[in-house]
């Protein structure tokens, strides 16, 4: 495997939204998210109400977003959201031809470090779908265990103890 620099970047442009769009229309890509239907065309209104080169503030709602970056180049997003000692992460590589390299498992690194370093949080949880086999495994590797059975999706968490004895 190719040495990669994957980043994360919090400035959403609008060549980033559409992408996002695009990635939000992929069955592939989208099949386990628990995102609504709309999450494409919401973006796409907002867009279009609102003429500014960086969107960052409308994808920074509800936590923080970042575009997931190799090589500079926008390969899909993460997002953490908080949630009191706690905070729930959710990471989607769109571009389907990154799929396979490591590269969620490196953002997923760097998404932990602003969790624990930056917010100081306890605890990240991400909720994923039973049949995402995929992303089961790339959590268990870096270090998740699974604690909760939900009705679609099992919950895996990881502290920031067991975070940094993996460091």
């Amino acid at each position: 495997m190719s040495t990669c620099n994957v980043q994360l970047r919090q400035e959403v442009f609008q060549d980033d939204a559409r992408k996002i769009i695009n990635w939000l229309e992929d069955h592939d890509v989208v099949r386990y998210l628990n995102e609504s239907q709309d999450v494409g065309e919401s973006i796409n209104r907002v867009m279009q109400r609102i003429n500014m080169p960086i969107l960052t503030h409308i994808f920074n709602q509800n936590g923080s977003f970042f575009m997931i970056t190799e090589e500079e180049e926008p390969i899909g997003f993460l997002r953490l959201v908080p949630k009191g000692k706690t905070a729930e992460i959710v990471v989607v590589i769109g571009q389907k031809d990154k799929w396979n390299r490591g590269l969620g498992k490196k953002a997923i690194s760097h998404g932990l470090k602003h969790a624990f370093f930056k917010w100081r949080m306890d605890e990240v949880i991400a909720r994923i779908n039973h049949e995402n086999e995929r992303s089961i495994r790339m959590f268990h590797k870096i270090g998740f265990k699974q604690d909760k059975k939900l009705i679609k999706e099992m919950q895996y968490s990881i502290s920031m103890e067991e975070f940094l004895k993996l460091a």
